[in-house]
């Protein structure tokens, strides 16, 4: 009987040891079985509109400005106009003495008035000559001589008044009353033209066939929120060769009169617009030297395409090769991914649970509700 019991035992405990081996084994099996799956975050393909925008800056300059001088010389009697004042063209800005030129005109005019009573009584009278022919003739270029002078006397008593010439908005006075003027041509005012203002902008060589007149553009400045609309004006047909780039002038309305000369300006020139274009975010694509490309996700797995992109805009991108709107665009975790890797949606996880936990909520408030019942 003894032999029989350790037997027994013997036999039972190569059976467990046997039992426990293969669990060790079947459990190895199940962890080489399990792979590992790269957790991502996808999105997917839109289609809507995209804009090739330009962005670049500008500094605000007056199309129209004037630095008005003074032509002549002398005391400065009167100031009419303060900086800040708008004038129309023609209106007198300063008066400088003029006594002096008032005197010079009074006396040409009487000069020319005694010339002119000499050659008329040298004249023929009845076919007589009465002086040589010679003498009448040196009398006739005097009364021309001293008409011009009377003229220039004229022109100097006109301009002892400053006058503006060009209608806009003293920017800078320069002269106060009471003083000498220094010369003929010193600076007096700056008078610029604010209903309309421009920004010169230069555009590289590649988008000259993108660009025409009366193109619409955008400007925004850092004390002004809003989106200023801007149209080019002129368009430079050179190639600057150092820089490559061409120079475009935008105009700009400004009839409120608030914006001002040197105003510093973002500048977005649309240059083409596609509609109906595919659209992913930009940090989609992994770019090399050689390609650019994206990963999208297939039957949980990673496939990766090659692609031609397009415009840019806001941090999005055209996509030119044609993708399958239905596949997810990996956006977060495509640096770890290779071809044919499991992957892990981990939006489509998040949404997979709160799905079941409504599901689990609404079948716990049916069964409550029915305990009630």
């Amino acid at each position: 009987m003894r032999l029989n019991t350790s037997s027994t035992s013997l036999v039972l405990s190569l059976f467990f040891v046997t039992a426990l081996t293969a669990c060790n084994e079947e459990k190895v099996e199940d962890k080489e079985k399990k792979v590992y799956k790269v957790p991502v975050e996808t999105t997917l393909v839109e289609k809507r509109t995209i804009t090739n925008t330009y962005r670049t800056t500008a500094v605000l300059e007056a199309k129209a400005e004037s630095k008005v001088t003074n032509k002549v010389t002398g005391m400065i009697n009167k100031i009419l106009v303060e900086e800040g004042m708008s004038v129309i063209k023609g209106q007198v800005l300063a008066e400088i003495d003029a006594e002096s030129y008032l005197l010079e005109l009074e006396r040409t005019t009487i000069d020319l008035d005694s010339a002119i009573a000499e050659y008329n009584r040298s004249r023929p009278i009845d076919g007589k000559q009465l002086i040589p022919a010679k003498d009448l003739e040196k009398l006739a270029f005097l009364v021309k001589s001293r008409t011009n002078q009377q003229k220039v006397a004229a022109i100097q008593v006109r301009d002892s008044k400053v006058r503006a010439p060009i209608a806009g908005v003293i920017a800078l006075r320069m002269v106060k009353e009471g003083n000498m003027t220094a010369s003929v041509g010193s600076e007096m005012f700056t008078i610029v033209a604010l209903n309309t203002l421009q920004g010169v902008v230069y555009l590289p060589e590649a988008e000259m066939n993108n660009v025409h007149v009366n193109q619409q553009a955008y400007l925004n400045f850092p004390a002004n929120a809003q989106a200023v609309p801007a149209n080019v004006d002129l368009i430079s047909p050179i190639i600057d060769t150092e820089s490559g780039t061409f120079k475009v002038t935008l105009k700009v309305n400004n009839d409120d009169h608030m914006l001002k000369p040197g105003m510093f300006a973002k500048v977005s020139l649309t240059l083409d617009v596609h509609e109906n274009a595919q659209i992913v975010p930009q940090k989609a694509l992994l770019v090399t030297d050689t390609e650019t490309s994206l990963f999208v996700v297939a039957d949980h797995k990673a496939k990766k395409i090659t692609v031609l992109t397009g415009f840019e805009q806001d941090g999005f991108i055209e996509i030119l090769t044609p993708l399958n709107m239905a596949e997810p665009i990996v956006i977060v975790g495509q640096q770890g991914l290779k071809v044919d890797s499991d992957v892990k949606i981990l939006g489509a996880e998040i949404a997979t649970d709160e799905s079941k936990k409504s599901i689990n909520n609404t079948a716990q408030i049916a069964k409550e509700t029915e305990t009630v019942l």
